[in-house]
Parts: structure tokens; sequence; C-alpha cells
């Protein structure tokens, strides 16, 4: 146990660092799936996962989780009575077999996939974009999530202002690219026989 010992307004301050220094020795060390897992369980912060090592998630704006519940909301009606289960934020996706594992924004997948540790088999996939995460979403994380062969689109929201990108398969390695931005546009979703409404997205929310 480490302290560090501090003297404001003679009152005697502990700050423990014990919890500190254990994660982030486990953070610079490559880590099998299985250690990845336990240590989750009990970090107080998520880290996903690329090939051993831990990358600590950052915080999200009120704009952004409003933006994912309203999201949540709206997939949760439209599929009620399809064979899909939606999640968000804190549910890990193995965007690759014991290589990758992400948590996106929301994810809907397949009733046939996992859905205990993890969830597999993603149909659509969320990310509410930020500055420290919109190039990963826009790159890397685009390219991991497009190798799973069951994803059929690939939304990107902005929370500064009223635009969604939609990418939407059309086979094996094409994919089309539409973006909406306005509030009266329906984004067609035909695999799933529905629209979404931007209206039902950007609901309750204030932008500057």
């Amino acid at each position: 146990m480490v302290y560090f010992d501090f003297d404001f307004n003679n009152t005697r301050k502990y700050v423990i660092l014990e919890n500190f220094i254990s994660m982030k020795l486990v953070e610079e060390k490559l880590l099998t799936v299985e250690e990845y897992f336990d240590f989750e369980k009990k970090s107080e912060i998520r880290h996903e996962f690329y090939y051993g090592e831990l990358i600590p998630m950052p915080g999200e704006s009120t704009i952004a989780n409003l933006l994912a519940g309203n999201l949540y909301i709206v997939f949760r009606q439209l599929f009620k009575k399809k064979p899909f289960l939606v999640f968000e934020h804190d549910i890990k996706l193995m965007a690759k077999e014991r290589k990758i594992y992400r948590y996106p924004d929301l994810v809907v997948i397949n009733k046939t996939g996992d859905h205990k540790k993890f969830v597999t088999e993603p149909v659509l996939i969320v990310e509410v974009l930020s500055e420290s995460t919109e190039d990963t979403d826009r790159e890397k994380k685009k390219l991991e999530y497009f190798a799973n062969p069951s994803l059929q689109y690939y939304l990107l929201v902005h929370q500064d202002e009223t635009l969604v990108e939609m990418y939407s398969r059309v086979n094996e390695k094409n994919w089309n690219y539409e973006y909406y931005t306005s509030l009266t546009e329906k984004i067609t979703l035909p695999f799933f026989e529905t629209i979404l409404k931007m209206e039902e997205i950007y609901e309750g929310i204030e932008l500057n």
C-alpha cells in the first residue's frame, strides 16, 4: 500500500495509490483474453482490448449519452417483435475473435449471437463521434466492424451538429455511404424493413 501525505489546513489527507499503480502496470502489459475479462470485472473504468493491449475508454458528454439513449429507445421499439437484441455502452462486442473487443455506443445483434460475456453477430453498430474518438471510429473501428459478415449498417452520429453518416452493406467488399442533415429526413433501413427518423435521434438535444 502506498500513501502520499498532504497537509491542508492542518488536516492530514491520504491518497491511496495502490489501485492506480496496479491499473497502470496492467495497462502496460499485453494480456490474454481471459486476463482482460478478469481485469474488466474489477476495473472502475472500461477498457477496449486490441491484440493484448488495453485501451482506456474516455468519458462521454451528456449530449453523446442522450443521443445513444434516444437510439436505444427507438431501436428497442422497432425490434420488439423481431429476432434482434439491442445493447448500449457497457457491452463488449467481439470485433475479431480473441483479438479485438470494443465497446460500441450501441449495437444491434442477431438473437442467435452470443450475448453473455460479450456480444457477437452485429447487424447494426452506432458510434457517437467525439474529438477524442472520431479518427478511430472512422478508420480503425470501421474496418474492424466491416469485417463482420453479419454487419449491415454502421452509423456515425455527430453530437455538435445535426448529421448522421451511414454505411450500408452492398456485398462482401462494397458499402454504400449516405449522410443526413435535416431533422425532417428519414433513414431507410431495408434489411430491417423499417425507417429511422432524424427527429427521433436528436429529440431533446440542444445544439449550439
